[in-house]
C-alpha cells in the first residue's frame, strides 16, 4: 500500500509540474501578445491563443487593452504560481510525518494564491467589464463563472486546518508519552 501511495504522489508531483508550465507558457505567449501589439498589431493577431476581442478594445482605448491584458496575464501568472507550490508541497511531502507546520504553511499559501485568483478572474473582470462597457459601449462575451477557485481555496483551507490540528494533536500525544 505505501508502494502505492508513493507512486501516486510522484505521478501527481509531476503532473502538477506540467500545470506549472503549462500555465507558465500561457503567461508568455499573452506577454508576447501584450507587447507585440504594440510594435504590430496585425501579427500579434496572429500568435498563441490570442482573444481577438481584445483587439477590438485596442482600437479604441489602448488603456482598456492594457488593463484587460494586466487582468488576463495576473490569472496565468496566479495559476502557475500555484502549480508550482502543488509541485514543491508533492516534493518535500515526507509520508512518515505529514502533519508539519511546512505543510500546513504551503496549504494555506496556495489557498490564499488560489482565492487570489478568483478575486482576480471574478471581481476585478467583473469591474472591468462595466466599467469598459459604459465607457467605450464594448461588451466582451460573458465568461463562465469563475466561482470554482473560491470554492477550491475553501477546500485547500479547510485542509490545512485539519492539517494544523493534526500536528496540535500529535504534539499533545507526544507530551502523553
Amino acid at each position: 500500500m505505501k508502494i502505492k501511495t508513493e507512486i501516486i504522489l510522484t505521478v501527481s508531483k509531476y503532473l502538477a509540474l506540467a500545470g506549472g508550465v503549462g500555465c507558465s507558457i500561457l503567461f508568455g505567449s499573452q506577454m508576447f501578445t501584450l507587447v507585440s501589439s504594440f510594435i504590430n498589431p496585425e501579427w500579434a493577431k496572429h500568435t498563441y491563443q490570442v482573444d481577438l476581442n481584445l483587439f477590438s478594445i485596442r482600437d479604441q482605448s489602448i488603456g482598456f487593452y492594457v488593463i484587460a491584458m494586466i487582468l488576463i496575464i495576473a490569472v496565468s501568472v496566479l495559476k502557475a504560481l500555484f502549480w508550482y507550490k502543488v509541485f514543491e508541497l508533492l516534493s518535500e511531502l515526507k509520508l512518515q510525518t505529514p502533519f508539519s507546520r511546512e505543510v500546513v504553511i504551503k496549504l494555506e499559501k496556495m489557498a490564499y494564491i488560489i482565492f487570489c485568483v478568483w478575486i482576480v478572474s471574478s471581481i476585478f473582470w467583473k469591474t472591468y467589464t462595466f466599467y469598459l462597457t459604459k465607457e467605450t459601449g464594448i461588451q466582451l462575451p460573458i465568461r463562465n463563472s469563475d466561482d470554482e477557485y473560491l470554492f477550491m481555496a475553501g477546500i485547500i483551507y479547510i485542509i490545512s486546518q485539519i492539517f494544523k490540528r493534526g500536528i496540535e494533536l500529535q504534539e499533545e500525544n507526544q507530551l502523553t508519552v
